[in-house]
């Protein structure tokens, strides 16, 4: 579905505020805006395309203030938005938050499913200990 352009607009100036909020760490008001750019998103909020880079964009400020519940809970609407699953950065993030969840086996079935879209190329600069949790699966070539 295609929004109206002026609700696409103020839907993208919000996440531009929300995105130089996050850059200067000042994490409650990037959440703010991203929360305020979906609520102008009709429901079920998981039909519009912009709803899978504004739950991205949340999920990753709530990662950086360590609320990992709420993070899930944005990371999994990305997920169900279109072209969530295709997207190998969702299925990351979903792997990072099951493992500071201490679910170790959905960080795995997570993990996996971020290698198999786009190989070891989506755990570059992260926490080794991510792709290490995978590396026996990846071994025997059956994820």
């Amino acid at each position: 579905m295609e929004l109206d352009d002026n609700i696409y607009n103020a839907i993208v100036t919000l996440a531009e505020e929300g995105d130089n909020f996050a850059g200067k760490e000042n994490l409650s008001a990037a959440i703010s805006k991203y929360e305020e750019a979906l609520n102008m998103l009709s429901e079920p909020k998981t039909d519009w395309e912009a709803a899978t880079w504004l739950y991205v964009a949340l999920g990753d400020a709530l990662m950086s203030q360590k609320n990992f519940n709420a993070a899930l809970d944005a990371y999994e609407n990305a997920l169900m938005s279109p072209e969530g699953t295709d997207n190998p950065y969702i299925w990351f993030c979903l792997g990072e938050v099951f493992y500071e969840l201490d679910n170790i086996g959905k960080a795995k079935e997570h993990f996996l499913s971020a290698y198999m879209l786009d190989g070891e190329d989506v755990f570059e600069g992260t926490d080794p200990a991510y792709l290490e949790l995978i590396s026996e699966e990846i071994e025997k070539g059956q994820p």
